[in-house]
């Protein structure tokens, strides 16, 4: 059986030997891929009414957001659904 070490360095080795014990080569791939978001999702129903903050998705990118909240939020006809990325939201004035 061969050390984990040489999992890691083998060319020869399986993809993703040694990944059990986090040593695989496809760990930064798994790290990007759980980078989650947290997205705000505002809307409106008619074109004289303002967008109002209707809950948030957990998304990985904006394409999975946009499919989340159509899906999680279709109890109305909206004319307008918008995302902002939680993290691109600045406090202007903190309670």
């Amino acid at each position: 059986m061969k050390s984990m070490k040489s999992l890691k360095s083998d060319p020869q080795a399986p993809a993703g030997a040694g990944a059990e014990a986090g040593l695989g080569t496809d760990r930064p791939r798994r790290e990007a891929l759980n980078e989650r978001r947290v997205w705000h999702v505002y809307a409106r129903r008619r074109y004289d009414e303002p967008l109002h903050e209707i809950g948030n998705v957990v998304a990985d990118d904006v394409e999975l957001a946009r499919v989340y909240a159509r899906s999680i939020y279709d109890e109305f006809t909206w004319i307008e659904m918008v995302l902002v990325p939680r993290d691109c939201i600045v406090t202007v004035i903190a309670p």
